[in-house]
């Protein structure tokens, strides 16, 4: 859903485009790094909440100050939460940025500018944890049968 006049007719004044530019909406997954793409989304102020594409999403509003929040869905739970409050009263348009994090136990980054997706070390520790205890198993495993 995308904001038109109707949506923001009362408020009255230009409308100014705030665009999300989503990056990529991947995480890990049990088939790869980028294989769990997940749903979306972004509330603007107390407006309807809005599903989201990778790439550029215009949603144009009146002149104010608007807390924009964004999420992605995991089965229902809202994870890689990220918050920036956007003035748009100059009337010109603002581009935000929305980066996902690599797992479900980060917080996603929406900024200005282009950034890092956050949970590089969550996935080592977490790929690390697995191999370590497979590896502790099949030596478990040696030991006790010899």
């Amino acid at each position: 859903m995308v904001y038109g006049q109707e949506t923001w007719g009362a408020a009255g004044g230009a409308q100014a485009p705030v665009v999300i530019r989503v990056e990529t909406a991947a995480m890990a997954g049990r088939h790869g790094a980028s294989s769990m793409r997940l749903p979306l989304m972004a509330q603007i102020g107390d407006s309807p909440r809005i599903t989201l594409q990778v790439g550029d999403n215009p949603v144009p509003l009146p002149p104010g100050v608007w807390p924009v929040r964004v999420w992605c869905l995991y089965y229902g739970i809202k994870t890689g939460r990220a918050e920036l409050t956007v003035d748009t009263r100059a009337g010109q348009p603002v581009l935000l940025y929305y980066m996902a994090p690599r797992t479900i136990y980060n917080r996603g980054v929406l900024a200005y500018q282009p950034t890092e997706r956050q949970g590089k070390s969550t996935l080592a520790l977490i790929y690390g944890l697995a191999i370590g205890v497979t590896l502790l198993a099949v030596v478990l495993a040696a030991v006790l049968s010899g």
